[in-house]
């Protein structure tokens, strides 16, 4: 049995200073390793969200160090954890004796190879104390020399592993910047498309639009040289007559490029250009529904109109006039032979600049005769909600200043507005034809108005709706009916029921504020009748009329189920039966 020798520890050279044990940096160590690991995390949980949730490299570079500070944070908690159990540990060992093992490499000598290691026993002797003490000790530092063993490999790992952090984040930095640069150039691309393409857009505007003025240019042309070749040939021909007309297509030509060829638009060169009869009808519908939100909006019980020139009707003659003039006189204005999408649009503004409509409710009390139970008549006294439809209509003298029109415009302005024109436009919408003057009997003996007026068809007819108060055939409501509805076929002429003079005779509003075409005469000493609903007419305002005369015929324009006479009476501006 060999001779039990303790050896001393290892001392350090004289002159340097004492090597750091590892448990002093412990706790620098564990702040490392949980930055290191809550760096790994970072990455994994980066590339796993960059296959998923993002889009760029800039938002996985953005969610990585938002990772990264939370995992860190993490880290130093679990950190100063650690450091208070490491210090415990040192001040437990600082207050017992300092024995470093015998067998630990890292305090003393290992035992030679094939050496028989010392026992407890033997190093200690005979105390079992001392014995267990010296194994506990020896046990530990061996344990620690592990630990520390497994954490500088550890260290190398996670060293490893934030190189490649560094350099997946420099990869997403140079991926990001890439992103921002294609951006960049993809937003430049779309910028320089835009304006490519609004240059397009304009360069085909202004061709079709040249192409239009050309095709009318052409057409004029055209005219002018075939009215030359013939006028030569009439000329030698003798033919004045026909000098006559060709003079004409030559004059017709001429003004089509100028604010007289709004009478042409209906036969425009553009195939894609609409008509005047159709832009009318399409802006009267958009008033028309006006119309109705405002009978729609309030409760009444009756309905009158109220106008500030006593017409119910849109004055379209007016309008197209006041348009014409306005766009072809203006410096930059544009051809009105055609009605384009923009023509259109300008049309729109002058209408309802020209016509405004406002309304209001108001109470009234007013007497009526009603039929009690015993079918006797009796007064009643009603009081009702009446919506009151104000209507206010402006001049083409008012537009002038409104406008501020050239002296082109203004010239173009009264030549149009002329009361000779009046048939042009009602011809042109529709609403005019030429009417005989003559003079018919009319189909019933009756007289209304205390004799002063006669049945105002050649027919007797059938009355459908009385004046007063009744159930509408539209709405099913009980509402007032301001005339004599008389059910007659549609073109039966409808006569003058005496001698006077036409106020108004709206040839050219098919709606009419509901009354359609209708004409309406004054008979003087405050009796007035309207004539509503017609196909068309043949009187213009101001036009001296006998009774009798054919003034319109029988049709259903306007708020009409079907083709009838809307007859009505005014004394003094209020109406008055049939039967009076």
């Amino acid at each position: 049995m060999k001779e039990n020798t303790h050896k001393e520890p290892k001392q350090k050279p004289s002159g340097r200073a004492p090597k750091e044990r590892v448990t002093n940096r412990l706790p620098k160590t564990l702040v490392r390793e949980a930055w290191l690991k809550s760096k790994e995390k970072a990455i994994s949980a980066t590339r796993t969200r960059s296959d998923s949730d993002y889009a760029s490299a800039q938002e996985m570079e953005e969610y990585a160090v938002q990772q990264g500070e939370g995992h860190l944070e993490d880290g130093a908690l679990f950190a100063l954890r650690k450091t208070g159990t490491v210090a415990k540990d040192r001040f437990t060992r600082k207050n017992e004796p300092d024995e470093p093992p015998q067998d630990d490499p890292m305090y003393g000598d290992a035992p030679e190879p094939g050496e028989k290691k010392a026992t407890a026993h033997e190093n200690s002797g005979s105390d079992p104390q001392a014995t267990a003490k010296t194994e506990q000790k020896r046990r530990t530092a061996q344990k620690q020399s592990r630990d520390v063993k497994a954490r500088q490999q550890r260290l190398k790992k996670f060293t490893r592993g934030v190189r490649g952090v560094d350099r997946d984040q420099k990869q997403l930095r140079t991926a990001a910047n890439a992103a921002r640069k294609e951006k960049q150039a993809r937003q430049a691309a779309q910028r320089t498309q835009k304006t490519i393409y609004r240059a397009q857009q304009a360069a085909r505007e202004s061709a079709e639009a040249a192409k239009k003025v050309v095709a009318v240019i052409r057409s004029a042309i055209r005219h002018l040289l075939a009215a030359l070749q013939s006028l030569v040939a009439a000329l030698i021909a003798g033919g004045w007559v026909t000098v006559f007309v060709i003079l004409l297509i030559c004059l017709i030509a001429l003004v089509a490029g100028s604010a007289y060829g709004i009478f042409f638009a209906a036969e425009s060169p553009d195939e894609n250009a609409i008509s005047v009869q159709e832009a009318v009808e399409l802006l009267t519908e958009e008033y028309r529904d006006r119309l109705e939100e405002i009978e729609n909006s309030t409760e009444y019980d009756r309905q009158e109109i109220e106008s500030n020139d006593g017409s119910y009707a849109i004055a379209w003659q007016d309008v197209l006039a006041v348009f014409a003039s306005q766009t072809a006189g203006d410096a930059n204005g544009a051809a009105v032979a055609y009605l384009d999408e923009d023509n259109v649009d300008r049309l729109r503004t002058v209408l309802w600049d020209m016509n405004e409509l406002d309304w209001r409710t108001e109470r009234q009390t007013r007497e009526v005769e009603q039929t009690n139970d015993e079918g006797e008549a009796e007064n009643t006294t009603i009081t009702e909600t009446v919506l009151i439809i104000e209507l206010t209509h402006h001049t083409p003298e008012e537009m002038r200043e409104t406008y501020h029109f050239t002296d082109r415009q203004n010239e173009y302005l009264t030549l149009l507005s002329g009361e000779d024109t009046a048939t042009l436009w009602g011809e042109l919408l529709g609403g005019f034809v030429q009417g005989s003057g003559e003079l018919m009997t009319p189909g019933m003996d009756t007289v209304f108005a205390d004799g002063a007026l006669q049945w105002p068809l050649p027919v007797a007819g059938t009355i459908t709706s009385p004046q007063g108060y009744r159930t509408d055939p539209i709405t099913g409501e009980i509402s007032y009916h301001s005339g004599t509805d008389i059910a007659v076929p549609e073109g039966t002429p409808i006569l003058a029921a005496a001698d006077g003079t036409v106020t108004i005779a709206n040839a050219t509003d098919s709606w009419g504020g509901s009354y359609g075409y209708y004409v309406k005469i004054d008979h003087s000493g405050g009796l007035t009748t309207l004539y509503a609903h017609c196909s068309s007419i043949c009187v213009t305002a101001g036009q001296q009329v006998d009774a009798g005369q054919i003034i319109a015929y029988v049709g259903h324009t306007g708020r009409a189920t079907g083709s009838h006479l809307h007859w009505e009476i005014r004394q003094n501006g209020t109406e008055i039966t049939s039967g009076a």
